[in-house]
């Protein structure tokens, strides 16, 4: 797909929904949008979508339960290479993103608005990345709103203009490994409207990365290892 589309491909409602291998080479727009306000969509699968070019998102989700991603490969993107919103029961092999989300908050990957929380309310585990790559732009990495039931296995970050990873308000969050190459710090903060961080684990070799925890949160688990400036809650 070409072009400029307001949304590129856009969906609500659906059942055992597949998409392939589709590449969009854009000069602005959203590629692949499932709606907010409308019903929720089962079982969803994508192949490897590549989005060069996206004004605003390259793949943003609503209401999904039951959704399997090969690969997200974001180029020179305005806002998110994948935004996860209200979505659960979630795997995702790659999220790659170089030059995505420059100069705004927005990140190559973003969980918000509650992303996986369970139907009865919990954060047990059910959204899986395997990994993510990002490169410039803006965050690597964003957690906000409620978010959480989340495992990265393994990030590649590097050189982002903003937080390499941000995790606000977001429970049972956890990345298991991984290098961050210089870029914005990495950090846990917390806005006063939502319950404070919980049960967040970050696995990381830094390069010149800081590190800060502000306001501290509970059960925060910290394994750090390069360097970088350290501003962490103590146990």
């Amino acid at each position: 797909m070409t072009g400029n589309p307001y949304f590129g491909l856009r969906f609500y409602g659906t059942r055992n929904l597949s998409l392939g291998k589709i590449t969009f080479n854009l000069s602005g727009g959203l590629a692949i949008r499932f709606d907010r306000d409308n019903p929720m969509n089962y079982n969803v699968k994508m192949d490897v979508i590549t989005v060069t070019g996206a004004g605003s998102h390259a793949v943003e989700t609503w209401n999904i339960d039951g959704l399997e991603i090969n690969s997200v490969i974001a180029r020179n993107v305005g806002e998110c290479g994948l935004l996860l919103q209200n979505t659960r029961n979630a795997k995702v092999g790659l999220v790659d993103g170089n030059n995505v989300a420059t100069g705004n908050g927005y990140a190559t990957l973003r969980f918000a608005n509650e992303n996986g929380k369970n139907a009865n309310g919990n954060y047990n585990t059910n959204v899986y990345i395997d990994k993510v790559i990002s490169r410039g732009g803006g965050r690597g990495i964003f957690c906000v709103s409620r978010s959480g039931g989340v495992v990265i296995q393994n990030v590649d970050l590097a050189n982002n203009g903003n937080n390499a990873i941000l995790v606000e308000n977001c429970y049972n969050f956890s990345i298991r490994g991984g290098t961050v190459q210089g870029g914005g710090e990495i950090r846990l903060s917390a806005r006063s409207e939502f319950p404070n961080n919980k049960d967040v684990w970050i696995t990381l070799n830094t390069n010149n990365t800081p590190a800060r925890e502000s306001p501290c949160g509970e059960n925060i688990n910290w394994s750090l290892s390069g360097s970088g400036n350290r501003n962490l809650c103590k146990k």
